[in-house]
């Protein structure tokens, strides 16, 4: 079978819209070089991976959550040529602000053409909640290509045109100028970006891999059924003999998550959820089980049986303020020597 192309973002336009074709650590360790506060120096062959938006459920803005940061869902992971962007959270919104500034920029002749391409997890609230605010979207010579799972039975392009009918958003999916390419993945599947064009291709299980070049980006899935109803994408980026592992919404086991731990195998960085301490998740009044959410315990269970370098806790519970992050992360290193409880703003840079 012939790798399925996706369409090229030169694409015209049909009609008004364009067609729709569905931390600072005290000890900062060798992946973790470059952190809040500290000027960019990324070099091309670079990997670069930035953290928008760290919260879990719903944003917490305000004064209590300053130094962590109140947004929803929203990483960032690029190089030279590309950029992924995992979830649409609030936290996207930000990053929407600097593309465009970027852009704007970047004007002459021999511009690049706008590409990103978005990577949901799943399509709960907290994770594709600011979509109608990502002004990316909005622009005509953009190209924006969606992935994620089809849950429930439902097609990605429908589940996010559903929340942005007029009952629930002032915006139109179709009303959004971009050219937009929305289409369900399945774990076997992957994500190949090639040095040599921004459009990213789906390799299917039956497709020959093409051989991969240094700046080339290689995407894995696997479907995590441990959140409530139908599971996860936990996704894969693997480059230039780095992997960065993002395990968002995902509850662990007695004994870890055998499958994450083998997916996760030896990856340079792991950004896990880590929503709830251990105390919460077995409060007697209160359980958290079964709510699809790890806690720090579970994550730096993950990490240390995978091997990683580097662990980054993700998904904050809204509930804890400034002051109980200190301590989630304190109590994560006692457990697991590299670790960061992520906060918006921190980049982990990955090469040479």
């Amino acid at each position: 079978m012939a790798n399925r192309n996706l369409p090229s973002e030169k694409t015209p336009k049909q009609g008004s819209a364009q067609d729709d074709t569905r931390v600072t650590t005290p000890n900062p360790t060798p992946a973790q070089l470059a952190l809040e506060g500290k000027e960019n120096h990324s070099s091309n062959s670079k990997l670069v991976i930035k953290f928008w938006g760290v919260r879990g459920s719903y944003p917490v803005p305000g004064p209590k959550t300053v130094k962590y940061g109140g947004n929803t869902s929203c990483v960032e992971v690029r190089n030279q040529h590309h950029r992924i962007i995992f979830d649409a959270g609030t936290g996207i919104i930000g990053l929407g602000d600097q593309i465009l500034t970027e852009h704007r920029q970047d004007q002459a002749p021999t511009a690049q053409p706008l590409v990103f391409s978005i990577l949901l997890s799943h399509t709960h609230h907290d994770h594709i909640q600011a979509l109608p605010f990502f002004q990316p979207a909005y622009l005509s010579q953009a190209s924006m290509y969606v992935f994620g799972p089809q849950l429930l039975g439902y097609d990605l392009r429908e589940s996010i045109s559903e929340t942005m009918n007029a009952r629930y958003c002032p915006v139109r999916l179709e009303e959004m100028n971009s050219h937009k390419v929305i289409v369900n993945i399945a774990d076997t599947d992957r994500l190949l970006f090639q040095n040599s064009n921004k459009v990213p291709r789906v390799i299917t299980a039956r497709d020959e891999m093409a051989d991969l070049h240094q700046e080339d980006l290689l995407v894995s899935i696997m479907h995590s059924y441990a959140h409530p109803k139908d599971g996860v994408f936990v996704f894969k980026v693997q480059n230039n003999g780095h992997a960065v592992v993002y395990a968002t919404d995902t509850e662990g086991y007695r004994g870890g998550d055998a499958r994450l731990i083998k997916f996760a195998q030896d990856a340079d960085v792991l950004i896990h959820d880590a929503q709830y301490t251990t105390e919460e998740y077995t409060d007697v009044l209160h359980s958290k089980q079964g709510f699809g959410h790890s806690t720090i315990d579970m994550a730096c269970e993950v990490a240390e049986k995978a091997n990683v370098k580097q662990l980054v806790l993700f998904h904050h519970d809204p509930r804890h303020d400034d002051e109980v992050m200190q301590k989630v992360e304190a109590h994560a290193r006692r457990l697991f020597k590299n670790v960061i409880a992520a906060y918006e703003g921190l980049e982990v840079h990955l090469g040479p």
